[in-house]
Order: structure tokens, then sequence, then C-alpha cells
């Protein structure tokens, strides 16, 4: 895309020579040479403040106001600008989105995978779950698509309904309902609120607290879990096995099948080959030495810890290395946590930057700790929440296993 045909879309006004764009980005520490830069005037800093380091870079601007650099393009809304730019290039495509308080990306993974195979996908990248996020996906991901898969987040009441009515999705998936964000909104009412502006209908769980307005459809359950074989999961549909790399726990499974009825409703058939080249985005578990580190660090919250820590325990002893979850109602929550810990018995858990004792159980986490209680196949499963930056223990962990291995 050029800069002309850009100005043209948004009624904006260019200034200066066109130019070919390479990326379109909101950051300006991003910028590249070529890249598209719409400077938006947020909370706490207004990226028009920072078009001259863009421009000492090789890029370009979107701005509110005149700047003495060129070429530029004039607008008076940045951020109605890109989000305008983006709904232009997905208007005539088919589009499903995808919000729950767990299952989200590892369903629109899936979902996209499978959908490939009928067609071009363009898919919200990584957690870019928000209005923004989501425009910058579509004006970077591939050009023509014939499916658009959109993953939306909330962290505030109304995120879900605004981001909805943004970009009218013809197909909805609400994966569930859960804890996460619950300290600030009605997860199932935030949840519900997808409904409005969904052209055709919703698939969820079932799920009553849900308000669908008659558009709900409760997913289908095309394959089931048997058994898992080392760090392999053994599905079976009719009479079929399927054979997953890596381990699935009961959430995935059902993030799959929610993808599969999707598929279904839209009248598009697949084959049991197809699932067996599927990888998941989270939970990844390997062998190192005489152990096996899990590493399900992306996000936490009470259901998706049951589900990771309940897969694993079918498979050995599991020794949890947990951090506190953030924007959580507090209600039940401790109960919750200790009805898991009685279930699942874990041999051992140890708690990082727990100063608030959010754990009612387990002791302060340090590497030589955790050492000396390990056994030969001992599972390390490391969960919790960004803000507490667990890939780095996870990393700890990992160097420390490698350097350190008593049964080698």
């Amino acid at each position: 895309m050029r800069l002309a045909e850009v100005s043209s879309k948004i009624d904006g006004k260019l200034v200066g020579k066109d130019e070919k764009i390479s990326k379109f980005i909101t950051d300006s520490r991003a910028c590249k040479n070529g890249d598209l830069f719409f400077a938006m005037k947020g909370e706490r800093l207004d990226g028009h403040d920072f078009i001259k380091d863009v421009y000492a870079k090789g890029g370009f601007c979107v701005s509110e106001h005149p700047i003495p650099f060129s070429p530029y393009i004039l607008v008076k809304n940045s951020k109605d600008s890109l989000l305008k730019l983006a709904l232009s290039k997905i208007e005539p495509v088919f589009k499903i989105a995808i919000t729950g308080s767990n299952g989200k990306t590892t369903t629109k993974e899936i979902l996209s995978a499978l959908l490939e195979k009928h067609g071009k996908v363009l898919k919200t990248e990584g957690n870019l779950n928000t209005d923004i996020g989501i425009s910058l996906s579509i004006l970077n991901g591939p050009s023509d698509p014939d499916f658009c898969v959109i993953e939306i987040g909330a962290q505030f009441p109304g995120d879900v309904g605004k981001i909805s009515e943004i970009f009218s999705p013809d197909l909805s998936i609400v994966t569930s309902v859960g804890s996460a964000h619950s300290e600030f909104i009605d997860v199932p009412k935030e949840k519900s609120s997808i409904a409005s502006y969904t052209k055709d209908a919703v698939i969820y769980d079932g799920d009553q607290r849900l308000s669908l307005e008659n558009k709900g459809i409760v997913y289908k359950r095309f394959v089931e879990f048997e058994a898992y074989d080392g760090l392999k999961t053994l599905l079976k549909s009719g009479n079929k096995r399927i054979v997953l790399s890596e381990i699935w726990g009961e959430g995935q499974i059902k993030d799959l099948n929610m993808a599969l009825s999707t598929l279904n409703y839209m009248g598009i058939k697949w084959k049991v080959e197809d699932l067996e080249f599927i990888d998941l985005p989270r939970m990844k578990a390997e062998r190192i030495g005489s152990y096996f580190l899990v590493d399900d660090t992306y996000n936490a919250s009470p259901e998706s810890l049951f589900n990771s820590a309940k897969a694993f325990s079918r498979i050995g002893r599991v020794i949890w290395v947990l951090a506190p979850m953030k924007e959580l109602k507090k209600d039940g929550i401790e109960e919750m946590l200790k009805g898991f810990f009685e279930e699942l018995s874990p041999k051992a858990v140890f708690k990082v930057n727990d100063d608030e004792n959010f754990y009612p159980f387990g002791t302060a986490y340090t590497f030589e700790k955790l050492f000396q209680i390990l056994e030969k196949n001992d599972i390390i499963l490391v969960k919790g929440s960004r803000f507490y930056k667990m890939e780095k223990v996870v990393q700890e962990i990992k160097e420390g296993l490698g350097k350190n291995d008593r049964y080698y």
C-alpha cells in the first residue's frame, strides 16, 4: 500500500510525495524505514511528541496537525483513521470474532490453522486484542484474505461490545466465562455483549449465565480425550484415533471442539488428518535431562491453572511454581484454589513474589529449594500472570536443570 491510497481511504490530506509503506505502527520505538506511524493522543503520552524520532528512522506519519516533516498524512483523528483503514480492508471478508475468559488465543490459532486448508486467513497476532491491536494485525496481515479471525479481549467494562460494534463479525465464539478480569467487569454480561453486534450466530458452551439474544448455538464434541502417551495426546473421533503433539488439557480439547463446531456451522468439512498438524500456542512442555519443564506463563487464571495442572497430574508427579494472579474478584478465589490443591495433590508448591499470600499453600521459591526435592521424571509446571515476568523463572529453571542433573 502507498501513502496516497491510505490518504484516500481515510479522507486525509497527503502532504509531500507518495511513498510505499512497509508496515503500519503505533509505537515509534518499533519504527523502521518505510513504516507509517499513526500519532495518537493517549492518557499518558501523545504520539505527536515522537514524530521527529519516526522521521529520523526513515518512517512517515499520520498526524492530527501540520508537522515540519514530509511526507505525512493530515487527519482529524489518528485513531479513527486507523480503524477506518483496517475496516476498509476486511469489509467484504467473512469475519469470525472470539472472546472468553480462557482459550481465546488457542481457539483462534486452531481455527485459523484449519481454515487455511480452505482459503487465505488473516488473524490477529499474539495478544493484539484491543481495537488498536486488531487494526494493526489486519493492516499488517496478508492481502485479499478469505477469512478474518479476530480475538477480542476485555480489561474494562464495555470493551467487548465496543470492539464487536467496530468490526461487526459474521460469526462469534464465546469460549468460556471464568474469573479473569473479574475484579473490574461483570464477566457474563461483558462476554454476552458480543451477540448484539454479531450478524449470525454465537458458538458457546451452553453456560446459562450468558445472554446471547437467541443467537447462541452450543458447541458439539467432535473429538474426545482418550489417553496421554509420553508428551503426546491421544484423542478419538468416532472410530478414528488422533495423535496430537504435546499435552492437551481439557480446556484445549474444548477449544478444538469449539473450532470444529465453527467449521461445521459454516458448512466447511474437515479431516481427522488435519488435526494432527496443529500446534498448541501455549502450555509448552519439554524434557530437560531427567525432568520435564512446562512453560505455561503467558497468562493466568484459576481455571487455566486447573486445566494445566490436571492434565500433567495424569502423567506423573507435578511441582507447581506459581506467581499470583491479577485482576481477580477476591470472593471465593481462596476456596477455589484450596479445592484445586486438594483434588490434584501436587508434590510441592513454590510461590514467586507472593508477598500478599495469594495462595493459601506453598513456600517461597528459589531454584535451590526446587532442586533439592527433584526426582527423576518430575514435572515442573510454571504458571503466573505476565506482570510477574515468569518467563525469567522458566529460564532460570531451564539453565539450572541443564547444569545440575543428579541422575546423569
